[in-house]
C-alpha cells in the first residue's frame, strides 16, 4: 500500500476559477485521488486558497476592506464551488493561517541559516501621496509598446507584453490616482538559486523518470543550462507574512515563497498530529498536478526551498503538467471575472458532465480546443447514449426478467471487463487519465455491442418455453449486469454521483473499491431504474452563446 500526497495548484482568492483553472490542475489531481482510493493506497488530497499577492490588496483598497476580509470570503465562495463539483478534498485550506505561517518561517529560517537566502537592491515606485512602495499592480500608465493607457506594471491586457515599473509611460498610483511617483532603492531578500542549482539539476534528473511531464523536464532542464540566478522572496508591501529579520519590517515574503510551502502548512492546519507522517516520510509520493504556467515554481524553486531549508520534507516524485485549454467560441474568465467560470457552467449543465467532458477532452499533452460541437458529442452521445443508455436498458431488462437473475455473478470473471479493467488500471498507475476515460467507454461499447448482436429480450421471450434459450439468456444477462456493476466502480473517479446512483442498484454504498470486482454482484431487482445522465438540449447549449 503506498503512501500519497495528491496536491493541485492552489486556485487564487481573487476571483472564480474557470474550466481552463479546472481542468488544469483541481479536476485531474481529484481524479487521480479517488483512484487511489480505490485501490486502497493510503493517500491524501490537498488544497486550497493561495490569499496573498499584489490583486487581493489592491482589490480589498478599492472595495474599502481588509485584504483578510476579502480573501477569506472567496475563499468561502470557491471551496463552496468545489464541493458542487464533488472534488474529495482531505483538507482544503488556505495560506492565511498560523499553522502554514510556522511552516513558512521555519523553512525561511534555515534557507538563512543555511546560506542561501542573500540581500538585494533594486529600483522600486514609491507614491509620495501615500506614503508607500508600490508593487506592480498599485501602477498604471501608459504602454511603452503599443500606447494602451491602461497598462499595468507587471503586464498589458492589450498587447500581452510582461512590463516593468519602471518602463511604464506617465504612470500613476491606482491608489490614490495620482501620479506624484519616485522611484527610489529599495533592498529585498532573494533565493540564492545559483548555490542550489546543482542540486535542483540532480533532483530532477534523479525524478522525471516517475511519470513527470516531459514539458516539466525539458523546460527546466533548460532553464537550468542559461544558469539560475537569485529570485526575490520579498516585497515592500502589506498584505502577506511579515518578513521575521530585522530590517525588513515594512516587507513581507512573496505569495509565491508562502504558497508553495501551503501544501505544507494546510496538511498542518488538516491534522497537527499526523501531518509530519506524510510530509516527513521518505516512503511518501509527493504527486502534483498543475498548468504549465505554474511549471518552473514546482520543478525549480519549490524544490530548491525544500533542499536548502534541509528539513526532510519529500521532493516532489511526479509532476503532472497540464497544457490549456483553449476556445474560439467561448470566453473563459480571467482576473477580470468575465466568461464562463466554473460557477456559471452549472448553469447550463450538471456537475458530473463537466467533469466528464473535460476529462474526456483534458490537454494532457497538448492544447485542447474546447467546442460546442465537442461538448455535445461528448455528453450527448459518449456520455448519455453510449454509458448511460447501456445501463438503463440493462437494469430494465434485469427488472422485467427477475428469474433469470437468480444466482450471483463476479465481473471480474467476465473477460471483456477484466480486459477494460486492465486497461484502465494501466492508464490511472501512468496518469493517463484520457485512456483510463476511452477504457470505461469501450467497456461500455462491448456491453452495446453484446446488446445488439444477441438481443436478450428476444432471448428472455424464448426461455419461457425452451431451456437452452433460458440457459443462453441468463449467460447474456448476466454479461451486460457484470458490464454495468463494472462501469459503476470505474466511473467513480469521473462522475462520483452517478457512480453512486448506480451502485446503489447493486447495494454498494460509500466509496467504491477495485477489490469489488472481484466480488460475487447483488442486484437489486426491485428497485427501479432512473436515467443517469441527460443529453444537452439546444437551450442549454444556447446558454454558452453569452460568454462567446
Amino acid at each position: 500500500m503506498a503512501r500519497v500526497i495528491v496536491t493541485s495548484a492552489l486556485p487564487y482568492a481573487y476571483s472564480m476559477p474557470h474550466l481552463g483553472n479546472f481542468v488544469g490542475s483541481v479536476l485531474p489531481a481529484d481524479v487521480y485521488y479517488k483512484y487511489l482510493r480505490m485501490k486502497g493506497d493510503d493517500a491524501i488530497f490537498i488544497c486550497g486558497s493561495d490569499q496573498h499577492g499584489t490583486p487581493i490588496e489592491l482589490a480589498a483598497l478599492q472595495k474599502g476592506v481588509a485584504p483578510e476580509q476579502l480573501a477569506d470570503e472567496m475563499h468561502a465562495a470557491i471551496k463552496s464551488l468545489y464541493d458542487k463539483y464533488e472534488c474529495g478534498f482531505t483538507h482544503y485550506g488556505k495560506t492565511h493561517t498560523p499553522e502554514n505561517k510556522e511552516v513558512v518561517y521555519s523553512v525561511f529560517n534555515e534557507l538563512y541559516r543555511n546560506g542561501y537566502i542573500l540581500e538585494t537592491e533594486d529600483m522600486q515606485a514609491y507614491c509620495n501621496v501615500d506614503k508607500r512602495f508600490l508593487p506592480d499592480r498599485f501602477i498604471q500608465g501608459t504602454c511603452p509598446y503599443c500606447h494602451t493607457k491602461n497598462a499595468r506594471g507587471d503586464q498589458c491586457d492589450n498587447c500581452g507584453r510582461l512590463l516593468e515599473p519602471g518602463q511604464i509611460i506617465d504612470p500613476f498610483c491606482v491608489v490614490c490616482g495620482k501620479s506624484d511617483i519616485s522611484f527610489v532603492k529599495s533592498k529585498n531578500l532573494a533565493l540564492d538559486l545559483t548555490k542550489l542549482q546543482d542540486k535542483i539539476k540532480a533532483f530532477i534528473k534523479e525524478n522525471s523518470k516517475n511519470n513527470w511531464s516531459k514539458d516539466a523536464v525539458n523546460k527546466s532542464l533548460s532553464m537550468i543550462k542559461q544558469g539560475l540566478k537569485p529570485r526575490d522572496i520579498t516585497r515592500n508591501m502589506k498584505w502577506g507574512f511579515p518578513v521575521p529579520l530585522a530590517g525588513y519590517e515594512n516587507a513581507t515574503l512573496y505569495v509565491w515563497f508562502d504558497a508553495v510551502l501551503g501544501y505544507i502548512g494546510i496538511t498542518k492546519e488538516w491534522d497537527p498530529k499526523r501531518w509530519r507522517d506524510y510530509w516527513q516520510n521518505e516512503h511518501t509520493q509527493l504527486v502534483q498536478f498543475m498548468g504549465k504556467d505554474n511549471t518552473i515554481f514546482h520543478s525549480i524553486m519549490w524544490p530548491a526551498m525544500l533542499i536548502g531549508s534541509n528539513l526532510g520534507f519529500v521532493l516532489p516524485y511526479t509532476l503532472k503538467i497540464s497544457q490549456h485549454l483553449t476556445s474560439k467560441e467561448v470566453k473563459f474568465s480571467k482576473s477580470k471575472g468575465v466568461g464562463l467560470n466554473m460557477r456559471n457552467a452549472l448553469e447550463i449543465m450538471p456537475a458530473d458532465c463537466w467533469r466528464f467532458a473535460l476529462m474526456h477532452s483534458a490537454p494532457e499533452n497538448a492544447d485542447s480546443e474546447f467546442t460546442k460541437e465537442v461538448l455535445e458529442e461528448t455528453v450527448n452521445t459518449i456520455l448519455n447514449d453510449k454509458i448511460g443508455n447501456f445501463v438503463q436498458r440493462t437494469l430494465k431488462l434485469a427488472l422485467a426478467n427477475k428469474a433469470l437473475v437468480e444466482g450471483g455473478v463476479v465481473p471480474s470473471s467476465e473477460k471483456k471487463v477484466a480486459v477494460e479493467l486492465e486497461r484502465y488500471a494501466d492508464a490511472f498507475d501512468s496518469l493517463q487519465f484520457k485512456k483510463a476515460v476511452a477504457a470505461l467507454v469501450g467497456l461500455a461499447e462491448q456491453g452495446n455491442r453484446i446488446m445488439s448482436d444477441r438481443e436478450p429480450w428476444l432471448l428472455a421471450k424464448a426461455a419461457k418455453n425452451d431451456a437452452k434459450a433460458a440457459k443462453e439468456a441468463k449467460d447474456v444477462l448476466s454479461s451486460l449486469i457484470a458490464i454495468t456493476y463494472a462501469l459503476g466502480v470505474m466511473l467513480h473517479p469521473f462522475t462520483p454521483e452517478a457512480s453512486k446512483k448506480l451502485l446503489a442498484h447493486f447495494k454498494v454504498g460509500g466509496e467504491p473499491t477495485l477489490a469489488l470486482l472481484g466480488k460475487t454482484i447483488e442486484l437489486d431487482i426491485e428497485k427501479e431504474p432512473h436515467p443517469l445522465f441527460a443529453k444537452l438540449t439546444q437551450k442549454e447549449l444556447e446558454k454558452l452563446q453569452k460568454y462567446a
